[in-house]
Parts: structure tokens; C-alpha cells; sequence
């Protein structure tokens, strides 16, 4: 089997599209590295899909937050964050996104936290780390849930990538009405829960959804859930172009077991 885990390979290749063209019609597809059979589709058609060394993301320009990110961890992508600046930076390729004043006067402000959807930590050892500070790559996340569940199930993901060829992620956040009205259109919207699915090369998935006021002590194997059940609640066609999507259960070897 290729391997996936090797930083040239995956990470000097991130941005490199291969161009389909298909004769007489000329249509083109365009496939990154990031993407496990293909990127989702389904989002609007207004976002904008921006390519980046380490991630591949589709920004929704109404609400002002990625409908889906996706990244491979591998073991040489993991670094040591100690000392790398997170202080989060305007992105050159989209004008208008969250920025920190947004939610200083949001009665949760206290709680909620502008933070990464692709981790500095997962990326510290390439020298595109600070591409996850981009503004496009924040969202507006609980702190209880930042410091809990999600970061349990980010380490368990860096665990299993250093043992494995590499992990491929999608995330992206989960809303209550995911149609916008024209009034909440010009105000932030905070997603009411989050959803990430890990799969590998093999075919084997796990996937995982987190309300946005998951307590803290709640581990993130509690929050297994089906990649099913993600793409109803996205309208997101993750995996477009595998004849199925994935079914062997990457769970186990994520620190859950099941009963």
C-alpha cells in the first residue's frame, strides 16, 4: 500500500492539483492531496474553497466559518507548539471572517473561544504550521469542550498517526437551522455542535459529533457517532467519490472500545 505518512510526500504535495480533463465537454476536476475520496460536496455554492499546504478548506462567506476542513496527520507533521505564536492572523485569501471583537459582547463570550479547526500542534513539525493561525480556520468554540472532549479525541489522532501510515480528517461545524434567515445573516453564527470523522488509506473510519456545551469531563469516545448520521446533519456528501463510504470501524484504535 502507498504510504501517506511521509511529510515530502503529502505535505510538499498538499498543493499540487491534478487536472482531469474530460473530452468533449472539458470539464475539469480538481482533487487535492488532503481529500480521501474526493472533498466534500454539498456545501453553497459561494463558498470559497481554499487550498493550503496542510489543509483544505470550504469557507461559507454568510456565515463566516469553514462548512468543512480537511488535513492529514502524519508522524512527521507532529511538532512541539510550546513556543509557536497562536495569536490568529487575517487570512489573504478571504477579507471578511470571525475575528475575537465578534463575541466580546456575546452573553457566552466569556466561554467561547476563537480556536483551530486544523490543530497548530498536528502541523508543528512543517514549516506551514502558521497557516492554522488563519482566521478562516477558527471557529468559535466552547472552552469547557476545547479544553475536553475535542482535545482528547486531537491527541488520540496524533497517537494513532505516529504508529500508522497517517490519518485523514474532516471537521467542520454542525448548526441547529442550518438556513440562514436574511436577519441572522449579520449576525456571527455559533455552531451548536461540531463533527470530525478520522478515517485511513484502508477503508477504516470512526466518526465522532460534539455539542457545543459538552461538559468537560466527558470523554470523546461518548461522542461516537456515524458518518451517516454527520452527512444528514451537514447535508455534506463526505466522501463524494468512493464507491461507499468507508464501514471498518477505526474506533478501537482510537482509544474506544465498545461493549
Amino acid at each position: 500500500m502507498r504510504r501517506i505518512s511521509r511529510f515530502v510526500g503529502v505535505m510538499g504535495a498538499a498543493l499540487l492539483l491534478t487536472l482531469l480533463v474530460t473530452r468533449p465537454a472539458l470539464a475539469e476536476t480538481v482533487r487535492f492531496s488532503n481529500c480521501l475520496g474526493g472533498c466534500p460536496l454539498g456545501a453553497p455554492d459561494t463558498n470559497h474553497v481554499i487550498a493550503r499546504s496542510i489543509y483544505t478548506l470550504s469557507f461559507n462567506t454568510e456565515k463566516r466559518i469553514a462548512d468543512w476542513v480537511t488535513y492529514v496527520v502524519t508522524a512527521e507533521s507532529i511538532g512541539v507548539a510550546t513556543n509557536l505564536p497562536r495569536l490568529a492572523t487575517p487570512d489573504p485569501a478571504v477579507s471578511d471572517t470571525l475575528n475575537p471583537q465578534d463575541f466580546s459582547s456575546n452573553g457566552e463570550g466569556n466561554r467561547l473561544l476563537l480556536d483551530y479547526f486544523t490543530p497548530l500542534v498536528s502541523f508543528a513539525g512543517t514549516p506551514y504550521w502558521p497557516e492554522t493561525n488563519y482566521l478562516s480556520n477558527r471557529v468559535p468554540r466552547n472552552s469547557e469542550l476545547n479544553r475536553g472532549s475535542w482535545y482528547g479525541l486531537e491527541w488520540a489522532v496524533r497517537n494513532l498517526a505516529n504508529r500508522t501510515d497517517g490519518l485523514y480528517v474532516i471537521t467542520g461545524p454542525i448548526y441547529e437551522a442550518p438556513d440562514l434567515s436574511q436577519e441572522q445573516k449579520a449576525e456571527t453564527a455559533v455552531p451548536s455542535a461540531f463533527f470530525k470523522v478520522v478515517s485511513d488509506a484502508s477503508g477504516q473510519a470512526a466518526a465522532f459529533i460534539f455539542p457545543q456545551d459538552l461538559p468537560f469531563h466527558v470523554h470523546h469516545c461518548e461522542q461516537l457517532s456515524t458518518i451517516v448520521e454527520v452527512e444528514q446533519l451537514t447535508g455534506l456528501d463526505l466522501f463524494p467519490e468512493l464507491p461507499q463510504i468507508p464501514v471498518a470501524d477505526l474506533s478501537e484504535k482510537l482509544g474506544c472500545f465498545r461493549q
